[in-house]
């Protein structure tokens, strides 16, 4: 996948060449061992590709386990394998905007008291819809934990939302609008959110919002081949009405007596008018010019 990005960047990666000393094994093959892309100091360069930072995050700092290591760790082995520009600023940021880091008692960091945290605010809902978290607990198998800290209805480890538009928005915006984020993909989005967050319905709702991203629709891949325009018959500027017309037939309609289908005659050049003339799929040529003649001529 770096390799791919890497060549949608390609004038970048030659200019990156030039300014920071990075080289490109594209051409080595087994036994070296190596995977094609442009390197520099044996680390796999990174282009400017959101999607792609943050998929390199997920695997070094979120994914499931014993993970979210602190900004040392996670900076360390980032630099093992890879390397773009601004990669210590950027780790940082993404660090910032990390809820479960934001949570955690190691990397904590200091907030100012005006702003409310995602999870005061999800526990603040959370009592507010507190009739709907009980009607749920059956039917989901979610419970209200009592601890201070890390508190409130869970399901599974995850933090239970209740239907509330506006957080279930901010959460969107935090794991899918966020520059760290880089607007990832239906299913890469509801990976993350899975994570730490769960409401009833959250896969259709993500899929919609997704959807509904102005950001994603302007610069998705087009994976369809581009429609061809519909074409206009040429006319001359001064042609009179029908004088240069279009026949078609339309077949398989249900009987009505002897006729089953419909002969269209368009007029292109002047009035752009249609005439529907009835008649039988077995009509042959002199029967179409005879209908012309006594309808049209």
């Amino acid at each position: 996948m770096i390799a791919i990005t890497q060549d949608q960047y390609l004038p970048l990666m030659k200019a990156w060449q030039t300014e920071y000393a990075t080289t490109t094994v594209s051409t080595l093959r087994p036994p070296y061992d190596e995977i094609r892309g442009w390197r520099k100091g044996g680390k796999l360069v990174i282009p400017p590709n959101l999607a792609l930072k943050r998929k390199i995050m997920f695997h070094i700092h979120d994914a499931v386990g014993p993970k979210h290591p602190n900004l040392p760790d996670t900076l360390r082995q980032t630099a093992q394998l890879y390397w773009w520009p601004d990669m210590k600023d950027w780790v940082t940021r993404y660090m910032e905007n990390c809820e479960r880091c934001y949570h955690g008692p190691m990397t904590a960091r200091t907030a100012s008291p005006k702003i409310t945290p995602l999870r005061s605010k999800i526990r603040e809902r959370q009592a507010h819809h507190h009739t709907t978290m009980k009607k749920w607990s059956p039917l989901h198998s979610i419970a209200e934990e009592v601890d201070e800290k890390s508190g409130g209805w869970l399901k599974e480890g995850c933090l239970v939302i209740p239907p509330d538009e506006a957080l279930r928005r901010k959460i969107l915006q935090l794991l899918h609008d966020a520059p760290t984020a880089g607007h990832p993909g239906r299913d890469e989005t509801f990976t993350q959110v899975s994570h730490s967050y769960w409401w009833p319905g959250m896969r259709a709702w993500i899929t919609d919002y997704v959807v509904g991203c102005a950001v994603c629709q302007q610069n998705k891949n087009i994976t369809h081949h581009a429609r061809i325009p519909l074409y206009r018959i040429p006319t001359p500027e001064n042609a009179l009405p029908f004088q240069q017309i279009a026949l078609d037939l339309i077949t398989g309609l249900p009987p009505n007596s002897p006729h089953d289908s419909v002969l269209t005659i368009v007029d292109h050049g002047c009035s752009r008018a249609a005439i529907f003339l009835p008649c039988a799929t077995t009509i042959t040529g002199p029967g179409v010019a005879q209908l012309y003649f006594d309808n049209v001529y």
